[in-house]
């Protein structure tokens, strides 16, 4: 048995930009981090004495025989391809609930990855894991995603990816430990109970890369974007930015369609007559997690001001997907 220990997502700068429609015709830069928050996966092969070859348990519990009638799609393909043939168990479990905007599609798609590697003594390093992964969710699953979850879940901590029509670089992105500190302190993420197919969200984002009347808009994010990933190197204050990140986040509001969504309207308004400086959603849109740029001092009056049950204090991973068990 084999498990490994994954990290979620959470995006700085570069989101709606990590599209293959925007950074193959425009070099991108982008910032995230691997969150302290994890999702497990323990794998194993299953003796040939049991009624099943498969079985995936996740928020379902899925017994198969044929790789075919296994539902889950990013394990049946994963089992198809590393799996050797060999009957084998998936376990999932996570520290976060899945589809609330925190990339953990692909932290399943990496650390899966990574245990059905393992187990079959073919490790690979944090760069080619992230690359497995984006190739692996884009060109067999089809899916309409970007390339900063998978980079966030492989390697964990800050996280600097360049993008071009050549290729996909992502790399530690190396900081002074007590700027971390100051950007961890204020931070604050909360969650409106929304799990959300971000496929939705996603390919409307898509569909407007390629909409000449938006291009003003992608331009201006790109460069409020290179901005953004500035201040990092400049060690700016939270001000400098939530002022940045509240531009951001009204351009992706147009193009995702969640201006239109009343609770997500009244969660910002609320929260940052409280004290938030700017209360942007995480992920493609729809719902699901939120991150507030405040003072540590104004996080109790923040949490007081909107009826969300689940808060979290935000934390950066130290390492990215990795295997915290093995029993051959």
């Amino acid at each position: 048995m084999f498990i490994s220990r994954t990290p979620y997502r959470l995006s700085f700068y570069g989101g709606s930009l990590d599209y293959k429609g925007w950074y193959q015709k425009n070099s991108t830069k982008i910032i995230c981090a691997g969150l302290d928050y994890y999702c497990y996966q323990s794998v194993r092969r299953i003796p040939t004495f049991f009624d099943y070859k498969y079985r995936i348990c996740y928020s379902k519990i899925e017994s198969a025989n044929s790789i075919d009638d296994i539902q889950h799609p990013s394990a049946r393909e994963i089992i198809r391809k590393y799996s050797n043939n060999y009957p084998c168990e998936i376990s999932y479990t996570g520290d976060l609930p899945a589809r609330s905007g925190i990339g953990s599609s692909s932290a399943f798609t990496v650390g899966l990855i990574n245990s059905m590697r393992a187990i079959n003594n073919k490790y690979i390093g944090r760069t080619e894991l992230a690359l497995e992964a984006i190739d692996f969710e884009q060109n067999v699953l089809n899916e309409v995603v970007g390339i900063q979850d998978q980079c966030a879940s492989a390697f964990g901590g800050l996280i600097l990816i360049e993008a071009d029509k050549q290729s996909i670089r992502p790399r530690r992105f190396i900081i002074n430990p007590d700027y971390l500190s100051y950007l961890e302190d204020n931070l604050l993420m909360g969650f409106d109970g929304i799990s959300r197919n971000s496929q939705v969200a996603a390919k409307n984002v898509v569909a407007s890369i390629s909409e000449e009347e938006k291009n003003d808009m992608f331009l201006e994010l790109a460069n409020l974007n290179s901005q953004g990933i500035d201040f990092f190197s400049a060690q700016e204050s939270i001000d400098q930015h939530a002022l940045t990140t509240k531009k951001i986040r009204d351009i992706k509001l147009q193009l995702n369609g969640d201006r239109n969504i009343d609770k997500i309207n009244k969660i910002i308004f609320d929260t940052e007559s409280s004290g938030s400086l700017c209360t942007r959603f995480m992920g493609a849109g729809g719902g699901g997690f939120f991150i507030c740029w405040a003072p540590k001092s104004s996080h109790e009056s923040i949490k007081n001001s909107a009826k969300i049950k689940t808060w979290v204090d935000v934390k950066f991973s130290s390492s990215g997907s990795q295997i915290i068990f093995c029993d051959q």
